[in-house]
């Protein structure tokens, strides 16, 4: 049961993220650009939070 509610829900993401991405074309230099700016933004953003968190 679980695997299928897994199998399910991941299918229902992918189909998700795919009609995000209809008419959306990018190079590979871009993503892997992009991926580390969003990866370093995720991270300064999770830095704050745990900062704000133990400054109580």
């Amino acid at each position: 049961m679980a695997t299928a509610l897994r199998t399910a829900l991941t299918a229902a993401r992918a189909r998700r993220a795919a009609r995000h991405l209809v008419g959306v074309s990018f190079c590979d230099s871009c993503a892997q650009v992009s991926d580390s700016a969003t990866r370093a933004a995720e991270h300064r953003q999770h830095s704050r939070l745990t900062a704000l968190t133990h400054a109580r």
